[in-house]
Parts: structure tokens; sequence; C-alpha cells
């Protein structure tokens, strides 16, 4: 997976599968562990997103009994591309996330979770 961007530069930058400047999403972890880990308060949206999609991936393998290589499998991905996904080391990208819908029969990336996001922070 890899994400391009431009810096303030305006150069194009590669990394992958990071977003911007952004760190791993499991880099954002103040305590516990991933996925259901609490994350900084600064973490950007895009590691909560990284952490909802972690924590939906998990409990669909659980539910149906699937390893890493079997996802895969299914999924015609690499094993150590569901693994980094599962221990949020990356971003997925788009591609990634439908071939992981679609093995699965499920959604994977939450939809309006920035809503959520911002009522659970109006609340404190």
């Amino acid at each position: 997976m890899m994400t391009i961007h431009e810096t303030e530069a305006g150069a194009a930058d590669v990394e992958e599968g990071l977003v911007r400047n952004d760190q791993a999403p499991n880099a954002y972890i103040v305590s516990g562990e991933w996925p259901s880990a609490e994350l900084s308060p600064d973490a950007p949206i895009g590691a909560h997103v990284g952490q909802e999609i972690a924590r939906r991936l998990k409990a669909a393998m659980e539910t149906r009994e699937l390893t890493h290589r079997g996802l895969a499998e299914r999924s015609g991905l690499g094993w150590r591309t569901v693994g980094r996904v599962l221990l949020g080391d990356v971003y997925p990208d788009v591609a990634t996330l439908a071939r992981l819908e679609q093995a699965l029969d499920i959604e994977i990336y939450p939809t309006r979770w920035h809503r959520q996001l911002q009522q659970g922070s109006s609340e404190s």
C-alpha cells in the first residue's frame, strides 16, 4: 500500500501505509492494547477510523473463526497486509477495504464516524 501526498513544500511524498504526516494509528495509544486501547486526545480522526476498522475486522474474523492467512486467502490480500491493518500499523487503502468487506460480507469502514467523535468530544 502506498499513499502519495504533497509536503508543505509541494513536493510529492510517498509513505507506505501512512496518511500525510500522521503516524500509524497505533502510535496514538495512551493506554491499553490495540484495537481497544484509549487513543491520545490529539490523535487525528484517521487514527480513530483505523482503530474502528481493526475492531470490526477482528470481530468479524473471530465470528468466522478466520486466521490472518484464512482472511488473506479469502480476500486475495497478503497475510502481512491483513496483519498490519489489524495491528494498526497502517491506514488501509480503499482497495484493501473493499476486498476485506467483500471477503467478509460486512461493512468495515465506519461511515459517519466523524460525527460520533464530535458528539463524544462535545459531551466531555
